[in-house]
């Protein structure tokens, strides 16, 4: 028979009787098997076996998912044969996939022809998975469409002769076409089977997975057990982020995955969010998003749980609280605060805390929301300040910070700037009208200090509310001469004079020295430091010595305005026994 290209559809003539008996023994080992795997390789072994010049051949299934043609099974060809992925009408199996029509080719010379259509990159791999074979050529070829009993053709059977001597008849391609039918039905129980076994093997993983949460969540294992079964799970990177301020970051994260977001709510209240991150191109299966909606429900359940111990450990806090406002200090005042998580061996810094709508409406997420500012001010706060307490009191919070004796006041002045800006970048991920500001009192080495520092910390945050200063920490000892106009009692006005002149007073009560005189004759001839000299009695260069030293001691620019203002007011307000 010449070279020819045939299409053609299925004849209905009858077989011949050795090739009934080798569709029957097709027929017989597709259908002794419910394994893909091995079906597709019982196919085409069969198919080889029952048409005589054939020498090799591939089976090509169409995947939905990548609109691609691809090879699980092959005789005679190397394993490379299975990187190849046909696009519909790409080559000869892809013309017959997509024609639905069997192809039948004799001579070189056409094959070369019709494989012209093959890309370069599948023709090399093609090429590859021919080095089995010493002239790396097939000399004929043919190929029939896998139609199912549905109507849907699910891919084709291509077979090669590899040796020059013999060919492809007609009839070889109505046997293919017959065993081809065959197969296909085949495969289709055995796709169906296998869904199947697929849905019951997910599902049994699905109860597992839930009865294993389940376990942890009456364990108290807490989220951070539950995301890395999570984690394991789907195979990805996860990472949670509560409304409390908790973050918990699983797996090996790179800069160019996607993330995808999963809010996790009750109601309608945002209780957090989990982040799933993929590699770009990959989707999350509808399996991983059943594990990831299983997980969010165990992890609402947890959260909303830890809220009620929360709410627990709330209500005792606000009564150590009213105790130290009121002047209650018991015997067990201090195993109580211990036990709450203060560290009472550090200094105590009191920083009371409001949050402000930058907006006039304020929306019911924006009202729940600052029920749990409390939660979120402990989590960040203990991040920056170990072993400290934050207790809501009515629209405040305050903070008592557990602070090192040997930290400087700048360095903690900035830690305090820090944590304020991380706190408010934090509530903007959830409310976009919130600002939260901070007042800071002083820090006091014993309990019963507290009280009064605590009060500044108030009078300071009302100052800068009342102020509508951008500012959103406020120290109450840099307030200076603001302090007075802030109403106040006696102890605020002795409180202002000592914050402002305390170091000096106390320096020359150690050193028996005259720094405080000679800065209250200073503020009196302050254009004329001759005149001040004068009224001391002492060399001008002396006097320059001094206001240095006051510079150092009190940390303030005798050239500056503002400073010496406050300074002026304080030895105004100093009794003026005082230096005796």
């Amino acid at each position: 028979m010449e070279g020819m290209t045939v299409t053609m559809p299925l004849l209905h003539n009858s077989f011949s009787q050795s090739q009934m008996e080798a569709l029957i023994k097709v027929a017989e080992a597709v259908n002794s098997t419910l394994n893909l795997k091995e079906l597709f390789q019982l196919t085409l072994e069969e198919s080889i076996k029952a048409i005589q010049d054939a020498d090799g051949g591939v089976l090509f299934l169409y995947d939905k998912e990548l609109a691609k043609l691809v090879c699980p099974s092959f005789v005679n060809f190397t394993p490379t044969v299975t990187k190849i992925s046909l696009d519909p009408n790409e080559s000869i199996t892809g013309n017959c996939f997509s024609s639905r029509k069997p192809i039948l080719i004799t001579s070189p010379e056409e094959l070369a022809a019709e494989t012209e259509s093959m890309s370069a990159s599948n023709r090399r791999l093609f090429d590859a998975s021919l080095a089995v074979h010493s002239g790396q050529n097939a000399f004929r070829v043919m190929c029939v469409p896998l139609i199912t009993e549905n109507d849907d053709c699910i891919g084709a059977i291509t077979l090669n002769g590899f040796a020059e001597e013999g060919t492809f008849s007609e009839e070889d391609l109505r046997l293919l076409q017959a065993i081809a039918g065959q197969a296909a039905i085949a495969l289709s129980k055995a796709q169906l089977h296998f869904d199947l076994q697929e849905k019951n093997e997910q599902f049994e993983q699905i109860i597992t997975y839930q009865q294993q949460l389940l376990l942890k969540m009456n364990a108290g294992a807490g989220l951070a057990s539950m995301l890395e079964q999570l984690s394991k799970q789907i195979q990805k990177p996860v990472s949670l982020l509560t409304i409390y301020g908790e973050h918990i970051q699983l797996g090996d994260l790179k800069d160019h995955f996607v993330t995808n977001e999963f809010p996790i709510q009750s109601g309608r209240l945002l209780l957090g969010k989990l982040f799933v991150s993929t590699e770009p191109g990959h989707e999350i299966s509808d399996t991983d998003c059943y594990f990831i909606q299983q997980s969010i429900l165990f992890f609402t359940l947890e959260i909303n749980r830890e809220s009620a111990l929360r709410e627990v450990e709330h209500r005792f806090k606000s009564e150590l609280m009213d105790d130290l406002l009121n002047g209650i200090l018991k015997e067990d005042f201090l195993i109580r605060a211990k036990g709450l998580g203060l560290d009472i061996d550090n200094l105590l810094l009191p920083v009371t805390a409001i949050t402000e709508a930058t907006s006039t409406e304020e929306s019911i997420t924006d009202f729940s929301w600052k029920r749990e500012i409390a939660n979120l001010l402990q989590v960040e706060v203990n991040q920056h300040f170990p072993g400290s307490l934050v207790v809501q009191k009515q629209q405040r919070y305050i903070v008592l910070l557990s602070v090192r004796d040997d930290i400087s006041k700048p360095f903690l002045l900035k830690k305090i700037k820090r944590l304020a800006d991380d706190l408010q970048r934090l509530i903007n991920q959830q409310v976009q009208n919130l600002t939260i500001k901070l007042g800071i009192g002083k820090c006091v080495h014993h309990i019963e200090e507290l009280p009064d520092s605590i009060e500044d910390s108030i009078k300071v945050l009302q100052f800068l509310h009342d102020s509508d200063s951008r500012e959103n920490v406020i120290d109450s000892a840099s307030l200076g001469f603001e302090r007075l106009l802030i109403p106040n009692k006696d102890k605020d006005i002795d409180a202002f004079v000592m914050s402002t002149l305390g170091a000096i007073i106390r320096y020359d009560q150690e050193k028996d020295s005259k720094l405080l005189k000679t800065l209250r004759t200073y503020t009196q001839f302050l254009q004329r430091p001759g005149q001040a000299a004068k009224e001391l009695h002492i060399h001008l260069n002396t006097l320059h010595y001094r206001l240095k030293k006051i510079s150092e001691l009190l940390h303030v620019d005798l050239q500056d305005s503002n400073d010496l203002l406050n300074l002026q007011l304080a030895c105004k307000l100093l009794p003026e026994d005082i230096e005796k």
